[in-house]
């Protein structure tokens, strides 16, 4: 399984997730700064481009346990 952060622009809207070294990187580098801890989530602190990905999602609500899944084109 894949780890993912969860990442706000710069007006708190949902961006697309990135992984755990990206965000390293941009909060050493001055350009996010941590929201909240759990789930971690940054907010970004400059201007970016606002280019979504498409993505799809389900849930499987079976007999004992529930499970859902998010896939885009590529994942």
């Amino acid at each position: 399984m894949e780890v993912k952060v969860a990442v706000l622009n710069m007006r708190g809207e949902n961006l697309m997730p990135c992984s755990p070294r990206k965000a390293r990187l941009l909060l050493k580098e001055k350009k996010a700064v941590v929201k909240q801890k759990s789930p971690f989530t940054i907010q970004l602190t400059i201007a970016t481009g606002e280019t979504k990905q498409e993505v799809n999602s389900d849930v499987d609500a079976g007999t004992k346990h529930s499970g859902s899944a998010v896939t885009t084109a590529k994942k």
